[in-house]
């Protein structure tokens, strides 16, 4: 969702774009985004230049990056499975770590890596998270929070090495997509009905922000004062009542009225686990999440708006736009 959004914005400016795709990538899934946000879909779609391979082949990258002055590093496997935690964390931290090494080899002048305020600390400490604060260990750690945190640390590691580089951490993304993934399929979700809500709080921002923001970073002219930073990308922190509120206003749906408490919470992704071993489908709840959703989280996104001139748009606004791509789609 997010590298589509990148895609469609640097073409819109007349950037010259490669970018890398696995061999099952859904190359239509990018081109329908495209689609619902310019007349241009096809032309602009067609201004990219495609490579297919994959991070941890250090060769194809070195390939890959030939010629290239700018490099954002948006890849990532998202999976909150238990099954899937040794190989995300092998992926993304192997896969960072190798871009890493290509991007200093190949000499390239700016880079950009995607993180997330999953790989930030303090999470449950009642304050607002800025970029000061630290990553700790613990039982409540997800497999994903563990993989961003550490393909971090190959960043720091590479800026260490002499890469000129910015490190963004979006919230959670809301934006227009696959449906059945990611935050998109919170409204396929609402739209099919939902009762219960939990009590958690998180940070927000919109796809089309956080593109915006990586854009902007990379092209300042003040770069000297801007590298070798994060910057948290955090429009406004929410209840998850509150956006499935504002989800189910946008498309015309009733919002979910009851409370789920901890212990509902643990009897839900304990059967939603067993159903997934029964018939082999991703569980759409796991512990993981489970616990993500009762944290009362917020995070502080106001940092890059005091070193360049950039605005959120608001949320609430978000949640209409992408509500009305929905409705569109599925009309």
């Amino acid at each position: 969702m997010l590298g589509a959004h990148l895609l469609l914005d640097l073409t819109k400016s007349g950037s010259k774009v490669r970018a890398l795709k696995r061999k099952n990538s859904d190359l239509a899934a990018v081109k329908k985004i495209f689609s619902w946000y310019t007349t241009d879909a096809d032309k602009l779609f067609g201004q990219i230049e495609w490579v297919e391979g994959d991070l941890r082949d250090t060769s194809f990258l070195r390939e890959a990056l030939e010629g290239a002055e700018t490099v954002i590093h948006a890849a990532a496997k998202v999976s909150f499975h238990p099954k899937d935690r040794l190989l995300m964390l092998y992926e993304n931290i192997e896969g960072t770590a190798n871009l890493v090494d290509a991007a200093l080899e190949m000499k390239i002048q700016r880079f950009c890596h995607v993180s997330s305020i999953a790989s930030l600390g303090g999470q449950d400490s009642g304050m607002p998270v800025n970029e000061d604060f630290s990553w700790k260990n613990d039982k409540s750690r997800s497999a994903y929070s563990e993989s961003k945190f550490q393909s971090e640390m190959e960043i720091w590691r590479g800026i260490q090495e002499g890469l000129e580089c910015v490190i963004v951490n979006p919230a959670i993304i809301l934006g227009a997509g696959k449906w059945n993934r990611g935050s998109p399929r919170l409204f396929q979700t609402v739209r099919k009905g939902m009762k219960f809500y939990t009590k958690g709080i998180n940070g927000f921002v919109d796809a089309k922000d956080v593109s915006r923001a990586i854009i902007a970073l990379l092209q300042a002219e003040d770069w000297e004062s801007i590298k070798n930073q994060r910057y948290i990308l955090s429009a406004e922190n929410l209840s998850y009542q509150e956006v499935f509120g504002a989800i189910s206003e946008a498309l015309n749906q009733p919002g979910p009225t009851i409370p789920a408490n901890r212990f509902l919470l643990q009897i839900a992704w304990r059967a939603v686990r067993m159903i997934s071993l029964l018939t082999g489908k991703v569980p759409v709840l796991t512990k993981a999440t489970a616990q993500s959703s009762m944290k009362m989280a917020v995070y502080d996104g106001s940092k890059i708006t005091r070193v360049i001139n950039f605005v959120y748009t608001p949320i609430d606004k978000t949640i209409q736009e992408i509500g009305k791509i929905f409705l569109a789609e599925h009309s």
